[in-house]
């Protein structure tokens, strides 16, 4: 008979320590997570950290993020940290798992618990509530905390008059103990209803101190523009973005050798801002050319004596600051028997001093058909001072032009047209003729090569075509001067003026695309000019970049005649002729 008690009692006192053993391993292990804030503003950064601890870590699952109600989880800004220390003699492990998100919109929410699988068991985190707060009430004092750093878009009028100067300050405002090594504004962003100028920005920005709502901040200026309200109306100015990198110096991080120890990058918005735009009044007995600031405006006419069909110059000069743009050429009243030709525009602007200034120069060119004294009739021109809200009128004075017929011009009479043919008298004399041989007959050589010409001529024309079917870029270039014309005729046949505009930007950048071999869409008007001019410097850059610009802008400014469409494509045209020869 065998005795098993002794070893059934052995066996299981080792299951029993084992499953001790086992259960103190599990016990071992922490898991916890944090929020770096609970209370957050919308459009604010927040990190999400999650940490294991324990002992013996042999098997961990990589935690994946659920979708957070408030919060719009950043994917690409993810990172991991794993430590180990000694405590009692025994190693202590921990990893930690990094997660950023951004605050969505106002309310009440709560991050839900993490499962996490360590060494095959499953272990889950505590709910996190947090709020996100309303941007608005850190300018009234009533945000339920500070933030360290936020941005705001603040403009220098928020009732102007249709037309009129508003400066747009895109500010940052951090506290001391936030250092900011940089900042990039994302492109894009759009004034809808505005003219937008971009101002003359110092390379580095500078603070000065505030207090809002009871807390210091530094305030930086980074960007300023200059917007011109096309229309009336509630028009909202829409959130600006830029992402900075900063560093907080509370939190006990030092980099003596600058390596970015301790920086993270941040993607700050501004609050959208509305603007009430009221409608101008109207002038009293006076052309309103859209000039709405402080301008001088004055006429001249060169020559004032002429020769009948000499080319003669009107010039009217607008001067000042404000919307220079904007501004419309003054339309006049010209005698019958002067002939009026495709009038000429020039800007001259300045950005500086937080306002666009500067000039714009209207040229007509006039022609006397005929001897006489000829007066353009004076003409009284409105322009609007916003800061003495009142129009102010300048009555531009009678031009006077005398022309003469050129003393010095040929004039063909009967008499110079007559033809001297002498009588033939006296007996006809009467000359051999001299028998020369073929070969110093030059039409007989002129036979021979012709059939060689039309050989190489065929030969020509063929491989010209060859080269078409499998050049794609020489073909387009060969067709690029005929497609951008054909354009340029559709333009002049559009039913409106924001179409026609349309059609010349459309043909002009074909035109250079084809030309350059360039893709033919995806590449802004700059990057044409510049490539343009990159291949021949004598490409006319000004002219294009301004015939561009009117394209581009003129959804925001649509105060154009068609007879200035028409002005437009015609030198749209002989930009493509003149290109056609550069390129």
């Amino acid at each position: 008979m065998t005795k098993t008690g002794k070893s059934l009692s052995s066996a299981l006192l080792f299951l029993l320590f084992l499953s001790i053993t086992h259960l103190a391993s599990a016990q071992d292990v922490t898991v916890e997570a944090t929020l770096s804030e609970t209370n957050i503003f919308e459009g604010e950064s927040v990190q999400f950290q999650l940490s294991i601890s324990g002992t013996a870590i042999n098997s961990l699952d990589r935690p994946q993020m659920p979708s957070v109600n408030g919060l719009r989880y950043l994917p690409n800004r993810t990172s991991t940290a794993s430590n180990y220390t000694y405590t009692g003699g025994q190693p202590q492990v921990t990893q930690t798992f990094g997660y950023t998100f951004i605050a969505q919109s106002n309310g009440q929410y709560t991050f839900p618990a993490i499962s996490v699988s360590v060494n095959g068991n499953t272990y889950q985190t505590k709910p996190i509530s947090f709020k996100v707060l309303d941007p608005k009430t850190i300018d009234n004092g009533q945000a339920a905390r500070s933030p360290d750093i936020y941005l705001r878009l603040e403009p220098s009028v928020t009732n102007p008059v249709v037309g009129q100067q508003v400066i747009a300050d895109i500010i940052l405002y951090f506290k001391d103990g936030v250092d900011v090594s940089s900042y990039n504004a994302i492109p894009g962003w759009k004034a809808e209803g505005f003219w937008k100028e971009e101002l003359d920005n110092p390379s580095q920005a500078r603070s000065t101190s505030t207090i809002i709502g009871g807390v210091r901040y530094k305030r930086a200026r980074l960007l300023q523009y200059a917007l011109f309200p096309t229309k009336a109306g509630e028009l909202t100015l829409s959130p600006f973005t830029i992402t900075v990198r900063v560093r907080q110096n509370n939190r006990g991080i030092r980099d003596p050798f600058n390596f970015g120890i301790g920086q993270e990058t941040k993607e700050l918005k501004t609050l959208p801002v509305t603007v009430n735009v009221e409608r101008l009044p109207e002038p009293s007995n006076a052309e309103f050319i859209g000039a709405v600031g402080d301008f001088n405006i004055e006429r001249s006419i060169n020559p004032t004596n002429a020769f009948v069909g000499e080319s003669v110059e009107i010039v009217t000069r607008i001067s000042g600051s404000g919307n220079v743009p904007l501004l419309n050429k003054p339309e006049y009243e010209f005698p019958e028997a002067l002939e009026e030709y495709n009038p000429q525009e020039t800007s001259n602007l300045s950005r500086s001093n937080r306002l666009i200034a500067g000039s714009k120069t209207f040229t007509d060119i006039v022609i006397a058909r005929g001897e006489g004294v000829f007066t353009i009739p004076e003409k009284r021109i409105a322009s609007y001072n916003p800061e003495a809200k009142r129009f102010e009128y300048t009555t531009l004075p009678a031009l006077t032009l005398n022309a003469v017929n050129d003393p010095n011009a040929t004039v063909a009479s009967l008499e110079d047209m007559r033809l001297d043919v002498s009588p033939v008298i006296g007996l006809v004399s009467w000359h051999p003729i001299k028998n020369d041989p073929l070969s110093s007959n030059t039409l007989v050589w002129g036979l021979l090569f012709i059939p060689l010409l039309i050989v190489g001529g065929a030969y020509g024309a063929k491989k010209y075509t060859d080269r078409l079917q499998t050049d794609t870029g020489f073909a387009r270039s060969q067709k690029a001067k005929t497609q951008a014309l054909s354009t340029l005729d559709e333009a002049e046949k559009a039913d409106d003026i924001k179409t026609g505009y349309h059609l010349i930007q459309k043909a002009l950048s074909i035109f250079i695309a084809d030309k350059l071999n360039l893709p033919e869409a995806g590449l802004s008007s700059k990057r044409l000019i510049d490539e343009a001019f990159a291949k021949n410097s004598e490409v006319p850059a000004k002219s294009l970049r301004q015939l561009f610009d009117k394209c581009e802008t003129i959804a925001f400014a649509p105060n154009v005649s068609p007879e200035g469409l028409k002005t437009d494509i015609e030198k749209a045209r002989s930009l493509v002729k003149e290109l056609g020869k550069l390129l």
